[in-house]
């Protein structure tokens, strides 16, 4: 008798070597796995399935798995997905890009064993579970506070605290970090409260 499926990923990669690679690794840890070779059929799947994790390789066929990633985060059943992204080494401005558009985290394409890489996974997992428990106090930003032009600027914002895509104010969204015990310690970055976009 087939064990409980510990989740469901789905892996849109057009390599087929990694793509068999990781769907035998995940399928005997024990996941679900769904897979896609391109970004329009990894968005379908995303969309019709809502796997509790993505794995998104970002230099694809057709739809670029930056496109992919914006889809996810800016459609609301699949917003809430983690999103851990795959690059080639050396590929730091695709990485930074990624987790600016919303990527969970990111891997470095045969650089991590196969228990790093469950490791990571459990780890991207746990972490989501934390989030759906943890309450964040969101606080709207205002012009004229010490240093905000130069914020502003390291941000590349050009009108204010909003979001050049949406043109909402940005607010300031701190989550409780639980790892430190000395103080009120907290995660934070910026969001646009309409697409959801993180900065």
């Amino acid at each position: 008798m087939a064990g409980v499926s510990k989740g469901k990923i789905l892996i849109i990669e057009d390599d087929a070597s990694f793509r068999r690679v990781y769907h035998d690794m995940l399928e005997t840890a024990g996941y679900n796995v769904l897979v896609a070779d391109n970004g329009e059929m990894g968005w379908d799947l995303a969309k019709a399935e809502k796997p509790n994790l993505i794995i998104l390789d970002l230099v694809l066929p057709g739809l670029h798995g930056f496109d992919v990633l914006k889809n996810i985060r800016g459609d609301s059943d699949t917003k809430d997905i983690p999103v851990l992204i795959t690059t080639a080494l050396g590929e730091q401005a695709d990485i930074k890009k990624g987790l600016e558009l919303g990527a969970t985290d990111y891997m470095v394409k045969g650089f991590f064993t196969p228990r790093e890489i469950l490791a990571k996974i459990r780890s991207v997992f746990t972490q989501a579970d934390m989030r759906k428990s943890v309450v964040s106090y969101k606080l709207a930003v205002k012009e004229g506070r010490a240093d905000s032009a130069q914020l502003q600027s390291y941000m590349g914002l050009t009108k204010l605290f909003t979001c050049p895509q949406c043109q909402e104010e940005l607010l300031l969204d701190l989550i409780p970090d639980y790892t430190r015990t000395d103080s009120h310690w907290f995660l934070s970055h910026f969001t646009c409260p309409k697409c959801q976009r993180a900065f």
